[in-house]
């Protein structure tokens, strides 16, 4: 009699990793969804980050109730050492990336694994929903597509790296965000490539990875359907605010890593030295938002906002912002943070750049509640 090959030694088809810290209030929900997804050749790292909760406990449940799932502890990394460990551990021969408070949507999430087994591709990218409260909505709308070599540079990453701007040769027809949670990749494609999540300042992991990964990847499979439902937690670290005195080094080293592995998978100067434009454009965007800030700071060390006014202003100037500041005829229309900002710090200085970004940054607030201009915000980006 052949002995059975057991369910371990089999390799499952994906890994997902979900990082947790401290989720306890949306985790059951979303663990809850996962074990109802049919597919068996799933596996389900969580990788809990040092949680306080009683996130533990629920991720121990969960991998008692389902054999697809793995329960790591760890001493607190934050999400990109987490999710880090997660490529190290994972089996599977795709790999993707959930969060513990968002809902995954099977259907068309298994469909983009699928198309991309058939087309060969080295990553996939799905369609995508938002949820606010207990409405779900469309957030990004991706074309059904196969691209190869130089069309996943022209249709994907471009647009991505000049998102909010209309340049000639990143005119992708998607409106597209950096986050990896729409993504599935090979697992030997991330590993062979080295292709990790690093943080520098506090939100930029997701999109290194993306666009690292679009820099090496000679196919990607894209599909219309969406496959994952990313929840708008108001309470959650990029929704408040917080004070980074030391964010002009933050840029510097984030530049000097991103410029390091673009110049590998863009052959067009034009198009890097643009891109130090935008990025320089966003990175003032940023300062003048880390200056309305400053009032929730808890650490005074960085000074307040005359200390924060004095280093924005040695940066502007060592940056050469004047010439970085011509890339603003290229924002689109639906751009309204970066355009009132910016026209704002070009003509009236960083003190009242800081000022109209904090106010702009209250009334966003304010009106994030209202469920009709979120739809419209998105539909006139889409549109665009």
């Amino acid at each position: 009699m052949v002995k059975e090959e057991t369910t371990e030694a089999i390799r499952p088809l994906i890994t997902a990793v979900m990082p947790v810290y401290n989720g306890e209030r949306h985790l059951r929900e979303t663990l809850n969804h996962i074990v109802e997804i049919q597919e068996q050749g799933m596996e389900l790292l969580l990788i809990d980050d040092g949680s306080t909760d009683t996130s533990g406990a629920i991720c121990r449940e969960y991998e008692l109730l389902d054999r697809r799932i793995r329960y790591i502890r760890q001493d607190n990394q934050g999400i990109a050492g987490s999710r880090n460990r997660g490529i190290e551990l994972a089996r599977g021969e795709y790999i993707c990336f959930w969060d513990q408070d968002d809902i995954v949507l099977p259907e068309g999430y298994f469909k983009l694994l699928y198309k991309i087994q058939a087309g060969y591709g080295c990553m996939g990218m799905c369609s995508t929903k938002r949820m606010i409260g207990e409405e779900m909505s469309a957030f990004e709308k991706i074309t059904e597509g196969v691209y190869d070599e130089e069309e996943v540079r022209r249709k994907l990453l471009y647009p991505l790296l000049f998102r909010g701007y209309t340049y000639s040769f990143a005119q992708g027809t998607d409106y597209l965000y950096g986050s990896v949670w729409k993504c599935i990749f090979r697992t030997d494609f991330v590993k062979e490539n080295q292709i990790n999540f690093r943080r520098f300042v506090n939100y930029e992991d997701d999109w290194i990875f993306v666009t690292r990964a679009l820099c090496c990847a000679d196919r990607v499979v894209t599909s219309r359907k969406a496959g994952y439902c990313w929840r708008v937690n108001e309470g959650s670290e990029s929704h408040r605010g917080v004070y980074i005195p030391d964010l002009c080094e933050r840029f510097a080293a984030l530049d000097e890593y991103v410029i390091g592995y673009l110049k590998e998978g863009i052959r067009e100067a034009e198009v890097l030295t643009e891109y130090r434009k935008v990025s320089m454009c966003e990175h003032y965007v940023e300062l003048c938002r880390n200056a309305a800030n400053i009032r929730y700071a808890r650490d005074k060390k960085g000074g307040g906002r005359r200390a924060h006014r004095e280093r924005m202003k040695s940066y502007l100037w060592q940056t050469n912002y004047k010439k970085c500041l011509t890339c603003r005829k290229y924002l689109r229309s639906s751009a309204y943070r970066r355009r009132i900002v910016l026209f704002t710090l070009r003509y009236g200085g960083v003190e009242a750049a800081r000022i109209v970004s904090g106010i702009y940054g209250r009334l966003e607030t304010g009106l994030s509640g209202f469920g009709w201009i979120t739809r419209m915000e998105r539909q006139r980006k889409m549109a665009e």
